[in-house]
């Protein structure tokens, strides 16, 4: 609509900023502004008009558009022509009159100009309101090539990236812009869905199969396209993401074994192929209701091959393959139409009368589906589908379901894009009948596939990973052998051609060790008269006495081993069971159901009573308390009393009393402490698989008997000293230690011997003399002593012989003194003075002197410095040398004399010459 503006004249030059713009004869450039009519924003255009103007751009490159918003001119005689070029010489894009707005009007890619000539003629009568349209200029999209720059990993010789599943891939891209690429965007279409943004895209895949990568460019002229304008090309760079090779096949011949079983684990791997589905989608059900003349159509959608890719060979379509039912194949028109139009008739009208195809319901008033058969058509078909062989397909007379050629050949479809909607048209044509197409669709030759979209990965390297369990190894084969219960897994490890490695896992489970006993033979008493009944029952706990778990343990009783062996014929009554004697029983001990078992064999026995041998009594000897009670074993008399019966078929028990042993209570221990010295005891034998079969002593069998024991107490050892020998050997009297080795025991009773060794002593032997002369200095000495009545409870002790040495003796100088005044041969005397020569050096010995050799030896008359000798002129005393340790001692002699004093005469002087007369020479004493 126009409004009343205030109206400016506008003086056109080859540059103008932008502005609305009249109906007028000139050229401007401009891209903004309105272009009015002549009448501009005010009124109508004028009679009588001839107008041509050209609008061109503001800068080379771009190109005018003008869009017209209203438009108001009188029909077929005030008529605008827009021209695109810079004059009316240019291509008309038509002309306008009336009503019929030009719309939006673009100078082409081709117009190099990039402007628009109108050209406006009015009539001389009437007009109409006019034009208004808005002014534009549009920059050309400029050529953009996306690239990839670097890749991560990098592409194979074949230019595929081969990575595998979750490996991450990192593409680097630029574009190569013919003009600028300022401020464009960069996405990267990564195939599965999914974009990333920026020049850099780090991703990976999540599903194996082949992926197609491109970046996609736009850059920042928004005139052409709001987005910018996109690159020109496609890098189509594939991506290959490795299948999961098939692992069928790997596994172990037994995946439960038995404790101490092996078993073999087999590897087995094949690789997956990756085929690019690319067959079309089978379409959905399809009614196809009465009609005359009536037009059904069902379509899918093809889209997975390469653009432009055409059908150019017959043969290139597999099949078309239909799964319907029709209760009158004579009414139908059937045709397949390609993405453009092209079309070949399958089943043309008429043709094939009233037969089936499929099993329909034949009542027109009953819309419910029928079944459905399937009918291809396919150039390799022999015969057209009217000619089909018939079958009852369950409600009439049908076409056989099958393949067959199409009355029209797919030669009429040569041409056709693959691309696109592919749809089979119905026509019914007669008034009655119905039918339903259930699916449809269309195979066409896997070979037209681009080959990189497909592939098979190369299995490079396969093995099992290293196990201390495995025995065996021969490639892809292992035998295993567990050596305990419990899960025990195994990797089979492969690596491919893309690098990827995968492991399939087998896991074996061994049952727990089925730990038994041997069972018990059975027995019963032989009473004359049959059937001998055997409780088997009693080895149950037998056999389980040492298994873990006896809960998860099945035991059952056979009459063979085959039986057993195949768990089956159990005996049922096992608690009263009709055998004969010699019969052998299987056990067969499963864990669970596991069918891993043992099988233990026993035999029944019938035998009569069983006999009780005499045994001697057990006699021990008491402990140091000598109290008359000690712990017997009692089974130490058992096989004594069996003789030859055998201890596993028969049970020795033992009493205090024959009541206990003939009633098979106060069973005994086998380790019993008497009570009584002696104490009888009687004894019971039962047979192991018959309580009732028993024998018990009316007398008691044997007794306990303890003994008293000697007691040999610790004497004090055997010390004397050395003769003046001092050679370490002296004889001791080794009866006087026996009053302390008895302490009160009475020797008329024990004897008392005495030996070099413990041996001697305990196997009484090599007894020495009394009166024993020591080999070693020290020696022990090894006492028995015995009661002769109970040799064997006799006892030991010991005791060391000791020889101390004597203090040794040395030669010592005579002590002298000189007479007194009055020189009577009388004098004192310091004997201390010799202390040290007497010792000569030895330590722990203590001095005395005495004036008698037996005061010396009884350490008595010492006598001390200042002793004046007894007889004149000299006296010989006595020393006693004492070791303080051991006070072993011996008595010297110290000679004491007393000298006369001299007698001094008056000398002759001596006379010299003085040959130098001064008084002086040299004078020889003792010449006098």
């Amino acid at each position: 609509m126009k409004y009343l503006l205030t109206l400016i004249t506008v003086v056109f030059s080859s540059v103008l900023i932008a502005q609305d713009v009249n109906m007028q004869n000139g050229t401007v450039s401009q891209c903004g502004g309105v272009f009015y009519d002549s009448g501009g924003e005010l009124g109508n255009y004028g009679n009588d008009e001839s107008f041509v103007i050209t609008i061109c751009p503001e800068n080379p490159g771009q190109k005018v558009q003008i869009d017209f918003t209203e438009f108001n001119t009188q029909l077929n005689a005030d008529v605008m022509t827009i021209y695109n070029g810079d004059s009316t010489a240019a291509d008309a894009f038509g002309q306008y009159s009336g009503v019929a707005s030009p719309g939006l009007a673009v100078a082409t890619e081709d117009n190099a100009s990039g402007c628009l000539t109108i050209q406006f003629v009015s009539n001389d009568s009437a007009s109409g309101s006019g034009w208004v349209a808005d002014i534009s200029c549009l920059t050309p999209c400029q050529t953009i090539n996306s690239q990839i720059d670097s890749a991560s990993p990098a592409p194979n010789d074949d230019g595929y990236i081969r990575v595998c599943l979750f490996e991450e891939i990192t593409l680097n891209g630029s574009g190569d812009f013919e003009v600028d690429g300022t401020g464009a965007t960069y996405e990267w279409d990564l195939g599965d869905g999914n974009t990333a943004t920026g020049q850099t895209a780090v991703f990976s895949y999540s599903e194996p199969g082949v992926y197609i990568v491109n970046l996609n460019i736009r850059d920042a002229n928004t005139s052409v396209d709001p987005d910018g304008c996109s690159n020109n090309n496609l890098i189509n760079q594939v991506v290959q993401v490795a299948t999961e090779p098939d692992f069928t096949g790997t596994g172990a011949a037994n995946t439960t074994l038995c404790y101490g079983e092996s078993t073999d684990i087999t590897g087995v791997v094949n690789a997956v192929d990756f085929i690019n589905d690319c067959t079309p989608p089978v379409s959905g059900v399809t009614f196809l209701p009465d009609g005359n003349g009536a037009f059904y159509e069902t379509c899918v959608s093809v889209d997975c091959y390469d653009s432009g890719e055409v059908l150019n060979d017959v043969n290139q379509i597999v099949s078309i393959c239909l799964n319907m039912e029709h209760s009158y194949l004579g009414d139908l028109d059937i045709v397949i139409t390609s993405p453009n139009g092209q079309s070949a008739t399958l089943k043309d009208y008429p043709g094939g009368g009233g037969t089936f195809l499929g099993a329909p319901i034949d009542n027109d008033g009953n819309l419910d589906p029928g079944t459905g058969a399937d009918y291809c058509f396919s150039m390799s078909g022999t015969v057209e589908l009217v000619n089909g062989p018939t079958e009852n397909l369950g409600t009439g007379n049908a076409i056989s379901p099958g393949t067959y050629l199409p009355e029209e050949s797919f030669a009429s479809l040569l041409g056709s894009p693959l691309n696109g909607d592919w749809c089979i048209q119905i026509t019914d044509n007669l008034g009655s009948d119905n039918g339903f197409i259930f699916s449809w669709g269309i195979e066409f030759d896997p070979n037209l596939q681009p080959p990189e979209l497909s592939f098979t990965p190369v299995i490079t390297s396969e093995a099992w990973d290293a196990d201390p369990t495995i025995t065996n190894n021969t490639g892809s084969v292992i035998t295993v052998s567990p050596p305990d219960e419990g899960v025990y897994c195994y990797t089979y490890r492969v690596t491919d051609d893309f690098g990827c490695e995968y492991t399939e896992v087998v896991c074996i489970n061994v049952l727990p060790e089925i730990i038994t006993e041997d069972p018990n033979d059975l027995f019963v008493c032989d009473t004359g008269n049959p059937p001998y009944i055997f409780d088997l029952g009693t080895n149950t706990p037998v056999v389980l006495a040492s298994a873990p778990n006896p809960d998860d343990l099945v035991v059952t009783y056979h009459n063979s081993q085959d039986d057993a062996d195949t768990d089956t014929a159990a005996i049922t009554d096992i608690n009263s069971y009709s055998g004969t004697d010699g019969e052998i029983i299987f056990i067969r001990v499963e864990y669970l159901d596991s069918d891993c078992y043992e099988v233990l064999p026993f035999a029944l026995n019938v035998s009569g009573q069983p006999d009780i041998n005499p045994v001697l009594d057990i006699e021990l000897c008491d402990d140091l308390s000598n109290d008359g009670v000690e712990e017997f074993d009692l089974s130490a008399q058992t096989l004594g009393i069996l003789g030859t019966q055998s201890d596993e078929e028969f049970n020795v028990t033992y009493h205090l009393s024959f009541e206990d042993a003939d009633e098979g209570t106060g069973v005994l221990p086998n380790l019993y402490t008497n009570v009584n010295n002696p104490e009888p005891i009687y004894v019971r034998v039962e047979s192991v698989g018959d309580s009732d079969c028993y024998n018990a002593s009316v007398d008691p069998v044997f007794s306990l008997i303890v003994n008293p024991r000697a007691v040999a107490y610790q004497p004090d050892n055997m010390v004397t000293c050395d003769d003046p020998s001092n050679d370490g050997f002296a004889e001791f009297d080794l009866i006087s230690q026996e009053d302390d080795i008895l302490d009160g025991q009475d020797p008329a009773i024990y004897d008392v011997s005495f030996h070099l060794t413990q041996d001697e002593a305990n196997f009484n032997t090599g007894a020495l003399p009394t009166n024993y002369t020591n080999v070693s200095n020290p020696q022990t000495i090894f006492v028995r002593v015995q009661d002769p009545a109970y040799p064997d409870c006799y006892d030991t002790t010991s005791f060391d012989l000791v020889v101390n040495p004597l203090p040794e003796v040395v030669p010592v100088t005579p002590l002298q003194v000189c007479d007194g005044e009055v020189t009577d041969g009388f004098a004192s005397f310091n004997m201390s003075t010799k202390v040290d020569e007497i010792l000569n050096g030895q330590t722990g010995i203590e001095v005395s002197f005495h004036e008698t050799p037996e005061g010396a030896d009884a350490d008595t008359e010492e006598i001390f410095d200042g002793y004046v000798n007894t007889t004149p002129n000299g006296q010989i005393i006595h020393v006693r040398l004492e070791n303080t340790t051991t006070n072993c001692y011996i008595v010297s002699s110290l000679t004491l004399e007393v000298l006369g004093n001299p007698t001094a005469n008056a000398p002759i002087a001596l006379e010299e010459c003085d040959d130098d007369t001064d008084g002086f020479t040299v004078f020889t004493l003792s010449d006098r």
